[in-house]
């Protein structure tokens, strides 16, 4: 990694909503200016587990998913956001659909840390 954050794809893929765009340079722009090193990863609906495990690293989701704790996780209406280190510093942050084409479980992940903080 070259740079101090590491997008999936262009933020200017015609895939990404503009409220998602403006939360990723959001962030990356806090990251940046932090001097942290992150990766980005977008999950959407019609991902399957294995381009999310891909993605990701790890066995996240699918037949037999690994343990996992985020560092923290917030919701933005339509999108989660969560983050974890993997391997190193380097930050990962994972923007998650939240909707109902989203990996089923990816998307109950996300609604279980949520919910927990709420309550």
């Amino acid at each position: 990694m070259t740079q101090n954050v590491w997008l999936s794809r262009p933020i200017d893929d015609a895939e990404f909503e503009l409220d998602l765009r403006a939360l990723i340079l959001l962030r990356t722009g806090q990251l940046e200016a932090a001097g942290e090193r992150a990766r980005v990863v977008v999950v959407q609906g019609g991902d399957t587990p294995d381009i999310i495990n891909a993605a990701l690293g790890f066995g996240i989701t699918g037949d037999q998913p690994e343990p996992f704790t985020p560092d923290w996780i917030k919701d933005h209406g339509l999108w989660f956001e969560f983050a974890f280190h993997a391997g190193g510093d380097a930050l990962t942050l994972v923007f998650v659909e939240n909707g109902p084409g989203t990996e089923l479980g990816i998307h109950a992940l996300c609604l279980s840390y949520v919910w927990a903080q709420d309550a």
